[in-house]
């Protein structure tokens, strides 16, 4: 099982190497970053990226000595420790896969749902320190969903999670399905007005009103919104001020900047929005002052720039393989 949250010219990885993850959240992210973390090593960055790519092979024990080799050299993260989780447990090393496990909830992983889903974990789910971490990633998610108004948050949801549906079946067909596309734009067609409905009556929906999930949610569908760049542009301060309250994620807030600037025919700040070049590699779109982006993108909590170029382009591998 794989969960992808794409943004069409960026596509943003928030699922393991065998079988997705939670789309990362405000609040989890803020859990996450509490505890300072090590600084990794140039090889252990390397030794993550290779991890990945051997256990989209199949290549479990290999991934599983260079995950630690990563882990070892400073690199943190749900994502990988859950990665990590999936390649001990199909490795057969229950106890070890249990211990990763672990770091990824230390690390924010609050995905039950997937948890309970994903088959890479099956060979651990009767050990008995399962149990106690399970109940660990519910309570966390359970707070995700906290909201004044469940209503809203239950359709939020919902439409989110069609923009996802249609996408993947996108990027199943390498982006040749004209049918798929035109459902797409009908899909992102509805959710902006929908958006543009509640912004005008509720204002930006933030994690008091919806809950952080939810609010990821809100955001997908403006990011999204490409047909409308002036709706975008409305809801830059909006998410600045949440931001700046609590209510917003920084990162997405550099994800959305980045799109209205691309959109307006501007130079992109933070390189979140990609294209191929000539030979098919991702790279950068438009971007103001190169130099010093990676300082930008550290400054919202972002990786490097050759790091996330490497992520979108694992994404577009495993993507492109047909799904269990």
């Amino acid at each position: 099982m794989r969960r992808l949250v794409i943004l069409l010219t960026a596509l943003n990885l928030t699922a393991c190497a065998h079988g997705g993850g939670a789309s990362k959240s405000a609040a989890s992210e803020a859990a996450a970053s509490a505890t300072p973390k090590p600084v990794a090593t140039p090889e252990a960055k390397q030794a993550s990226a290779e991890a990945h790519g051997l256990s989209r092979k199949g290549d479990d024990a290999g991934a599983l000595v260079l995950y630690r080799r990563a882990w070892e050299g400073g690199v943190r993260g749900k994502v990988m420790a859950y990665s990590a989780a999936c390649s001990a447990s199909l490795a057969k090393q229950p106890e070890e896969a249990l211990v990763w496990l672990a770091r990824a909830v230390d690390e924010g992983f609050d995905d039950a749902k997937h948890l309970d889903q994903d088959t890479d974990l099956d060979s651990i789910r009767n050990l008995s320190g399962f149990a106690p971490l399970r109940e660990r990633i519910a309570a966390a998610e359970a707070k995700q969903y906290e909201a004044a108004d469940p209503a809203l948050r239950d359709e939020l949801l919902k439409r989110a999670e069609e923009d996802q549906r249609v996408r993947r079946l996108l990027v199943a067909s390498q982006f040749k399905d004209e049918a798929v596309k035109a459902e797409m734009l009908k899909v992102d067609a509805s959710n902006t007005a929908f958006l543009k409905d509640v912004i005008a009556k509720r204002g930006w929906p933030g994690k008091a009103l919806v809950g952080a999930r939810a609010t990821f949610s809100a955001w997908l569908m403006v990011q999204h919104a490409d047909k409308d760049v002036a709706f975008q542009e409305q809801v830059l301060p909006m998410l600045e001020k949440a931001v700046a309250q609590g209510e917003g994620s920084a990162k997405e807030l550099a994800y959305l900047t980045d799109r209205v600037l691309v959109n307006t025919d501007k130079p992109q700040r933070y390189a979140t929005q990609l294209e191929p070049d000539d030979a098919g590699k991702m790279v950068p779109k438009l971007l103001e002052d190169p130099a010093n982006v990676n300082a930008r993108r550290a400054a919202v909590g972002l990786d490097s720039v050759e790091e996330y170029i490497q992520s979108m382009e694992r994404m577009k591998a495993a993507a492109s393989k047909p799904q269990p």
